[in-house]
């Protein structure tokens, strides 16, 4: 039985012995839905548009995808750091892990899109539970570096074991998701099916941080021995992070893999690609998941621009922007956005000497 109960500013919602809170002032609702509608209609805005100025409409959507995917890999890695204390340097290395396994799946045993999707992510998860360790006994110059090796240690098994992987061919004849026939039909559902992975990825994270367990995470991430003096177990933490973050990462994989139909891990291994996750996650603000969405759309249409104005040098031109933005907005996207009212993700905590 629902009961519904008033209160000042806010609904309470009693159901089956639990009560969800409704907060009824909007302006804690009203811009995250605006941002969500203004999402959801990026094709029809897009649309609009081409039948005014002359514009490749696909083009733009498959650079929205791209951006699509960067958010699947930038907000679990967000949330990584947040939770483990320690900046990951292999997040394309679990996409990888990701991609292949439904590629080889795909290929090799028939399977469907479908039944590679918990396939890539158990992999995923079950390869990074056995790295987790590292969380708890390397830090710093050390964790980058182990973590920095990985997608280079994948990348020569990919070259080694190329009529497993392919090498720079990659896998091909992977299933696609959507096959209608009809290009831009296709292309706006993939759209909307990596929209829909990310909004997934988002909710669930902004879920995290809000509860006790996002807290407890932050209070790590500020400082692990102050943590362990207040009683907290941080390898109960850690590990689980790691592990499953590290395994939704592997879906941004699995995506790729059926999106393209064919996956080339030395494509998604090299370096310029780790360097645009990072960016988009420290371009994004301190800990802001949703500046990560804005981050990945402004880098994404960036790195499309500067190839179609600067061709070979594009990369290049790429970067330093990049950098010019990292100067301009210390806080990133999100700390422009919320100004002086910017709330970080990451507590202080002062402790009293003496």
């Amino acid at each position: 039985m629902v009961k519904l109960e008033a209160r000042r500013g806010r609904l309470i919602i009693h159901f089956r012995n639990r009560k969800y809170e409704w907060v009824l002032e909007p302006r804690y609702w009203r811009n995250p839905i605006i941002g969500l509608i203004i999402w959801l209609l990026i094709p029809l805005i897009i649309l609009v548009v081409g039948q005014i100025v002359p514009i490749s409409i696909l083009s733009i959507l498959s650079t929205l995808i791209f951006a699509n995917i960067l958010c699947m890999l930038a907000i679990p890695l967000t949330l990584q750091i947040i939770g483990t204390g320690r900046v990951n340097f292999g997040p394309h290395f679990f996409a990888a892990i990701g991609g292949y396994t439904s590629a080889l799946l795909s290929k090799n045993f028939g399977l469907s899109p479908l039944a590679t999707l918990p396939a890539s992510f158990a992999i995923g998860t079950i390869i990074a539970l056995g790295l987790s360790p590292i969380t708890i006994i390397s830090r710093g110059l050390y964790f980058v570096l182990i973590t920095l090796l990985l997608p280079f240690i994948l990348l020569e098994l990919a070259y080694w074991q190329s009529e497993i992987f392919g090498a720079e061919t990659g896998i091909p004849g992977v299933p696609t998701i959507f096959h209608s026939g009809n290009v831009f039909q296709d292309v706006t559902l993939y759209f909307y099916l990596s929209l829909s992975l990310a909004l997934i990825f988002l909710f669930v994270s902004d879920r995290v941080l809000r509860s006790r367990y996002g807290f407890i995470m932050g209070v790590i991430n500020e400082d692990e021995e102050v943590a362990e003096t207040y009683g907290i177990n941080t390898a109960k933490v850690k590990i689980p992070t790691f592990t499953l973050t590290s395994g939704a990462m592997a879906i941004a994989g699995w995506f790729i893999a059926h999106y393209y139909g064919s996956f080339a891990g030395p494509a998604w291994l090299q370096p310029s690609f780790l360097i645009i996750i990072l960016l988009t996650t420290t371009l994004g603000g301190k800990g802001a998941i949703y500046g990560v969405v804005i981050s990945a759309y402004v880098i994404a249409v960036l790195r499309e621009a500067t190839r179609v104005l600067f061709g070979e040098l594009s990369i290049v031109v790429l970067f330093l922007i990049l950098l010019v933005l990292l100067y301009l907005l210390p806080e990133g996207f999100w700390g422009l956005y919320r100004k002086k009212r910017y709330r970080e993700y990451f507590p202080s905590i002062k402790i009293r000497r003496g």
